[in-house]
């Protein structure tokens, strides 16, 4: 068994937008007590919290992950729960242990419990109008007592009290538009064995690690395919969140680095991974900033890093003809756009440091637009990979143009862009250049050798000295600025998307030994730490959201690329 911490990673499975949670008291400003709690993460709905759950005989701040199945309390006295499937969750209580479902009909109006006879059986249905679902809940052994107070259109309480002298077998069945009126007699360990098998054929596809990194990976795959939900609503393929926390949607760059994880063993779903935004592409090649079931976010964007993506990603699949069309004509439109709608002077520029996926990053520090380094390095990488793809179409002329355009912006870019042959990042409508102690102006080393050995050498000298690097790593400011915060997001915090962009870029660079140590910073921080959205560049303590499926994709690539004989 593995000790599954609820405070940092839900517990879930691939496919399902239920949740289990520990979660603190007065989470997200939503009133509730402390505890573990079932959730939702259906975007359209008022209030992620369904039910506070409360267990009876064993401990509830203590469980173990038993491959798939989550585990409360040992030996005699325990409850277990597995997902049957995405939709439903058994809980499963041996002799003496218990629970309480309290379904938080204070969280808003209209939410009640009624009672479903079907089969000569008594069944509960939770009316959940703040989530915009109801909960069918099936206790197949054991008992169970409805405990509510009725006032004019709501319950004031809801709660459903379950136990038996010889344990229970609780199943809780999310239901969206209309109950099917099937009542499957679940087996909980037959559940438990199909979820694991699915489980472990993910797992397979997931890149082999050396020893001393396999628990972490066996841990980032579970985060990662538990993270995924099925299509529905605007989703039209399997997606993976960024979390089932609460950063429970896809970003149009974070995507990009779960696909990395999954080129490996699961080219069909790496391909979805990679190609999901496409799906949301308007006319002018725009990408939405973020997607989820039930909502689409446009005021944003995200950095063109698609085509790096693809690239990194063709050392380990390779695409059928059909996909290679779709690729040039999903990159093409997005490079347009740029080309049409962001461009000052010859220069890429963001409207936003949203945008760049560096939020509030110091090289936004003057109003926007602003022209970063690293931005004009993506388009050019975008570029050279769409002149590729087009050699591979027998599009000759195309390529030929896609490979000029490159030419021409590097000419640019390097003229512009640089002062004493360093990265340095421009305000469009002044020409000023911010001054920043930003790491985001040195991943223009995605280029590797395009750019100009003068070049490279200066900037691999920064990266080599203390001015970014700490015992972790990547620090996204220099600790030695006055506008480094240890939690300040882009302002310190070391993330996986800087380290792995830089780490590809040493590569290329030819600094092989940089690129693994600062691998093994990464990858030893993961392991100590876990999965978080970002970490302390200086102590390595998880930040913010602490299951991150990006880290978790990020920690499997450096580990199996540059830590893996």
């Amino acid at each position: 068994m593995r000790t599954m911490n609820l405070r940092q990673m839900p517990y879930t499975r691939r496919g399902s937008y239920m949740v289990l949670s520990h979660l603190s008291e007065n989470y997200q400003g939503r009133g509730n007590a402390e505890g573990l709690h079932l959730r939702t993460i259906h975007n359209d709905a008022n209030t992620p919290l369904v039910a506070r759950v409360t267990l009876r005989g064993v401990a509830c701040d203590e469980a173990w992950l038993d491959r798939t199945a989550l585990h409360f309390g040992s030996g005699e006295k325990c409850i277990r729960c597995c997902y049957a499937d995405a939709d439903t969750l058994l809980i499963q209580g041996s002799a003496g242990t218990g629970m309480q479902l309290d379904f938080l009909t204070g969280s808003g109006p209209y939410d009640y419990i009624y009672e479903v006879q079907h089969d000569g059986r008594t069944l509960y249905m939770a009316n959940c109008y703040k989530n915009n679902n109801r909960y069918l809940v099936d206790v197949q052994a054991g008992d169970c007592l409805l405990d509510q107070q009725w006032e004019e259109s709501s319950s004031l309480y809801s709660r459903l009290d379950i136990g038996g002298a010889q344990g229970f077998l609780c199943v809780i069945r999310e239901i969206e538009t209309e109950w099917d009126q099937q009542l499957i007699r679940y087996d909980f360990e037959v559940a438990r064995q199909q979820t694991e098998d699915d489980f472990l054929a993910f797992l397979a596809g997931m890149p082999a690690l050396a020893p001393q990194y396999q628990e972490m990976g066996y841990m980032a795959a579970f985060l990662n395919w538990s993270s995924i939900v099925r299509p529905d609503g605007f989703l039209k393929r399997e997606a993976m969140y960024m979390s089932k926390n609460w950063m429970t949607n896809v970003w149009s760059w974070d995507h990009c680095f779960n696909a990395l994880a999954l080129a490996y063993g699961q080219p069909r779903l790496a391909w979805d991974e990679w190609m999901i935004m496409a799906d949301f592409q308007d006319a002018s090649g725009r990408l939405p900033d973020s997607i989820s079931d039930s909502k689409i976010i446009w005021n944003y964007c995200k950095p063109p890093v698609h085509g790096w993506a693809l690239r990194r990603m063709l050392r380990y699949m390779t695409l059928t003809e059909e996909q290679t069309r779709q690729a040039y004509a999903f990159l093409e439109k997005w490079t347009r756009w740029w080309m049409n709608y962001r461009r000052m002077d010859g220069l890429y520029y963001y409207n936003h440091g949203n945008d760049s996926g560096w939020d509030n990053a110091t090289a936004f520090s003057k109003l926007p637009p602003v022209a970063t380094p690293e931005l004009q390095a993506d388009m050019i990488v975008q570029m050279q990979v769409l002149a590729s793809l087009a050699d591979q179409l027998g599009m000759t002329d195309a390529a030929a143009r896609w490979r000029e355009e490159a030419q021409a912006h590097l000419t640019l870019f390097l003229n512009k862009c640089f002062r004493d042959d360093l990265p340095v990042a421009i305000q469009c409508s002044t020409g000023e250049v911010i001054e920043n102690e930003s790491l985001l102006p040195y991943e223009v080393l995605v280029l590797g050798k395009t750019l100009p050995e003068p070049i490279r050498r200066k900037i691999i000298a920064v990266l080599k000295n203390d001015r970014f690097l700490t015992p972790f790593g990547y620090a996204t400011e220099s600790p030695s600025s006055p506008l480094y915060r240890d939690d300040g997001y882009w302002r310190g915090p070391i993330w996986a998307p800087s380290t792995m962009l830089l780490v590809d870029g040493l590569e290329q660079c030819g600094e092989t030994e940089l690129a693994r140590e600062v691998s093994r910073r990464f990858v030893d921080m993961v392991c100590q730490s876990g999965f978080a959205e970002n970490f302390n560049a200086l102590t390595g303590a998880g930040l913010r959201d602490l299951a991150y499926t990006w880290t978790a994709s990020v920690a499997l690539v450096l580990a199996k690329d540059y830590l893996t004989e």
